[in-house]
């Protein structure tokens, strides 16, 4: 079954793969991993959106990893073997993995309900949802993590998986999957972190993770269900504020509520920071009730073709000023919508320059039941900036500061009020 969408698959811990096979049905596995090795090979070969393949001989590839597939003698080398091979392109969307280690972020039952970003050096709690488990124990913003279940960061960091495309934005961002993989986990358990509090004074905690709250989706193609997070409210100063985690329904119907609930607001704030992508048509929609005429947002690269995407005005559209914020964990869609906002100049963007995670893909899954996603288009701004690798640049960088998180100053978010507080024009 494929499944063709833009998102955000966070490939963390991946290579936990299919139990190890026993010496009386070696010779079937094998069998079984080569017919793998083969669909994904040869679909690859068919269908990546550069015919080049960035200058790598693909067929040479093919030639020198099959013998290693052939000696493969367990699910987990499997996975890293054949993940091996398809790094090789150096693109991300990219990879075959079970199912349930796609989107993590997204998939996950059970939170603390903290978010951590790297600060320099230091893993720095950036938010604490009110009433969580992390906020009834007493975390809050600006603590530092030292330690996840006896495991240093600095030990998260020199273990983290690293997945294309590879640069310091994206190496980041691995990092932190890695530690929200070890904060998160079933509902029910617990996980022990210490930390360093306000005044450089370190405590040690048992926190049991919650059921996490928000809407659950079934987005098929072989992918476990989806926790949907939004948020729509009015600041102080009649500035509208949205967040959400996913460009995926009901994003869309909730998005358009709050449009029309927020005409009259002063300005708009948009916070997809740590957003994980999602599917086309939302981001598409969402896009189309901030314009006011038809307006190219995205050009698409495929093997054959190319095609233009264009915005079509909504019935009800929000016409005045729009900030976008973003950072190191916006990927995918979330990319693609900033990007083309920023480029038809009808936001402003703030925060932190963005991974570089966009590719348009398919879904297959494979014989043995894994999940194969491989890119098929090349996402273009219509100035014809190419996005994957490059991320997208804010108009306005700012950073977060751990002085200010302990002091409860989102200074991403007061960048993005004080740009609206300035009086900027309605379109």
């Amino acid at each position: 079954m494929k499944l063709k969408l833009i998102t955000v698959l966070a490939l963390l811990a991946m290579l936990v793969g299919l139990a190890a096979c026993d010496s009386e049905n070696g010779r079937s596995e094998n069998r079984a991993y080569l017919e793998n090795f083969e669909v994904v090979w040869q679909t690859v070969n068919d269908t990546y959106f550069d015919p080049t393949f960035g200058g790598l001989d693909w067929d040479e590839v093919h030639d020198r990893y099959r013998p290693l597939i052939a000696s493969t003698e367990s699910g987990e080398e499997f996975y890293r073997i054949m993940n091996e091979m398809l790094f090789e392109l150096s693109v991300s969307h990219l990879a075959v993995a079970p199912a349930d280690q796609l989107a993590p972020g997204l998939s996950v039952e059970g939170s603390i309900g903290i978010d951590v970003r790297l600060l320099g050096d230091d893993a720095v709690i950036t938010s604490v949802q009110p009433g969580s488990p992390g906020g009834e124990a007493g975390l809050q913003p600006g603590f530092v993590i030292q330690s996840i279940d006896g495991v240093s960061i600095e030990e998260i960091r020199s273990s983290a998986f690293l997945t294309p495309p590879f640069n310091s934005r994206n190496e980041s961002l691995d990092i932190i999957h890695g530690m929200m993989g070890r904060l998160n986990g079933p509902p029910g358990t617990t996980v022990s972190i210490t930390y360093l509090d306000e005044r450089g004074e370190a405590h040690e905690q048992r926190i049991e993770r919650a059921q996490r709250s928000g809407d659950v989706v079934s987005p098929g193609g072989g992918l476990p269900p989806f926790f949907i997070d939004f948020e729509a409210t009015r600041l102080a100063g009649n500035i509208g504020y949205m967040r959400f985690n996913a460009f995926i329904p009901p994003v869309d119907e909730k998005f358009t509520d709050a449009i029309e609930s927020m005409g009259d607001a002063a300005g708009l704030i948009i916070d997809i920071r740590g957003n994980d992508g999602g599917v086309w048509p939302v981001r598409k929609l969402l896009a189309e009730r901030l314009v006011n005429e038809r307006v190219l947002a995205w050009r698409y690269r495929s093997r054959d073709d190319s095609r233009d995407v264009y915005l079509d005005p909504a019935e009800t559209v929000y016409d005045g000023p729009v900030v976008v914020l973003i950072d190191g964990a916006s990927v995918s869609s979330a990319e693609e919508f900033a990007g083309a906002l920023q480029a038809i100049h009808r936001a402003v963007i703030v925060g932190e320059r963005s991974p570089g995670r966009v590719l348009v893909i398919d879904l297959m899954e494979l014989p043995n039941g894994a999940i194969f996603l491989y890119p098929i288009e090349q996402t273009m701004t219509p100035d014809g900036t190419v996005l994957e690798g490059h991320g997208v640049v804010p108009d306005i960088p700012v950073g977060l500061d751990r002085d200010l998180l302990l002091q409860g100053v989102d200074s991403q978010l007061e960048a993005a009020i004080e740009y609206i507080e300035r009086g900027q024009p309605r379109d």
